[in-house]
C-alpha cells in the first residue's frame, strides 16, 4: 500500500515542495514500536509461565507432595504412640498404682500443656501445608510430654515395687521346720509342768532332736541367747513388717548365727531341742507385732502360714490350733 506524502506550498520558489519527516518522528515511531513488543512478550511469558511447566518444577512439586505424604503418615504413627501411652497410663492408674497403694496420676496432669498457645512459625506456607506441620508439631510436644511423665511414674512404681518385694520378704510367711506337724495351737492352754492354765503365746512343733529350723521371714537378729521358760531361743525382728518371731527350745543356733546379722527367709538359723520348761523335743514358734514403743504382743502364728503351706495343710493346721491338743510347755 502506497504511503501517504504530503506537499506544501513555498512562495519563494512558486512551487509544491513535499515534506520530509524528521529524526524526532522516527525516533517516536520507534519507541511506541518497541513498548508494544515488551507488552506482547510480558503477557506471552507469564502465560506460557503459568500453562507450561519445566521438569525440574515438575520433580520440585512430585517430591514435596511425597514429603507431604510422609509427613502426614509420621503424624498418624505419632499419633497412634500417643494413644497407646494413654493405654500404658490407665493401666497405671488402675493397676499398678492400686496393687502398690501409690498415688495415681490426673488425667490433667498426663494432658498438660495441651491446647497451648497457637503455633505462627508455619502460617507463610500453604493453608494444607502448614495445618499438617503445626498439627505434627502439637503430637511431638504431646508425645515428649507423655514419656517424660511415663517414665518417671514407672520409676516411682519401680521404686516401690522394690519397696514392697523387701517388706513381702520380710513378712513371716513360711514353716519354720520341713514337714512340721502342729500340736499344740495358740490361746489359753494347760501347762503340763506348771500345771495351771496360761496363755500359749505361740504354737509347738514336735521334732526329733536337732532338727534344722529356718528363718519364717527376711529380717535382723534382735537376741540370740537363753531366757527364762524358753530355753535357748532366737529372736528375729521383720521391722519392715512390724513383726518379731521367736523359736524356742533350741538345742543350739546354727554356725554363725548372732545379733545383729542379716538373715533371708528360708535360711538355717537353729536346730530343735528340749531346754527351758519342756517336757519333750519339740519347737515353740511365735509370731508377736511390734508396738511404737519398742513392746511387743503375741499374734496367732497360723494366720501367717497360708502363703507358705496349700489349702488342705492350712485347714489341718488351723484344727490343730483349734483342738485341745498334747502341750509340751
Amino acid at each position: 500500500m502506497p504511503q501517504n506524502r504530503y506537499f506544501y506550498y513555498d512562495h519563494e520558489a512558486c512551487t509544491f515542495v513535499e515534506v520530509q519527516p524528521g529524526r524526532n518522528r522516527w525516533v517516536a515511531r520507534a519507541g511506541v514500536a518497541a513498548l508494544l513488543v515488551a507488552a506482547l512478550a510480558t503477557t506471552g511469558v507469564l502465560y506460557f509461565s503459568d500453562a507450561v511447566t519445566t521438569p525440574h518444577e515438575l520433580a520440585q512439586r512430585e517430591e514435596i507432595e511425597a514429603l507431604r505424604v510422609e509427613l502426614a503418615g509420621a503424624n498418624t504413627r505419632l499419633t497412634s504412640f500417643s494413644d497407646e501411652l494413654s493405654d500404658l497410663a490407665r493401666t497405671d492408674r488402675e493397676l499398678y498404682r492400686t496393687v502398690l497403694n501409690a498415688e495415681p496420676i490426673s488425667e490433667d496432669e498426663f494432658q498438660m500443656g495441651v491446647g497451648g498457645a497457637a503455633d505462627h512459625r508455619f502460617d507463610r506456607f500453604s493453608a494444607p501445608t502448614s495445618q499438617l506441620l503445626r498439627r505434627s508439631t502439637e503430637t511431638l510436644d504431646r508425645l515428649e510430654r507423655q514419656i517424660m511423665l511415663q517414665t518417671r511414674s514407672y520409676e516411682e512404681i519401680m521404686r516401690l515395687a522394690r519397696d514392697r518385694e523387701e517388706e513381702l520378704s520380710e513378712q513371716p510367711a513360711i514353716l519354720p521346720i520341713r514337714g512340721g506337724r502342729l500340736t499344740s495351737g495358740f490361746g489359753m492352754r494347760y501347762h503340763p509342768i506348771l500345771h495351771t492354765t496360761r496363755m500359749h503365746t505361740g504354737v509347738d512343733f514336735p521334732t526329733p532332736l536337732g532338727t534344722p529350723i529356718y528363718a519364717t521371714g527376711a529380717g535382723t537378729i534382735s537376741y540370740a541367747g537363753d531366757r527364762a521358760g524358753y530355753g535357748h531361743v532366737l529372736e528375729i525382728d521383720h521391722a519392715l513388717v512390724g513383726r518379731r518371731t521367736r523359736y524356742a527350745h533350741l538345742s543350739r543356733m546354727a554356725e554363725g548365727i548372732r545379733p545383729g546379722q542379716r538373715v533371708h527367709r528360708g535360711q538355717l538359723v537353729a536346730f530343735s531341742g528340749n531346754t527351758g520348761l519342756s517336757t519333750a523335743p519339740h519347737l515353740h514358734y511365735e509370731v508377736r507385732a511390734l508396738n511404737g514403743d519398742g513392746s511387743d504382743r503375741p499374734i496367732d502364728p497360723v494366720a501367717t502360714f497360708v502363703p507358705g503351706v496349700g489349702a488342705r495343710e492350712y485347714q489341718r493346721l488351723v484344727a490343730a490350733a483349734r483342738a485341745e491338743t498334747i502341750s509340751f510347755d
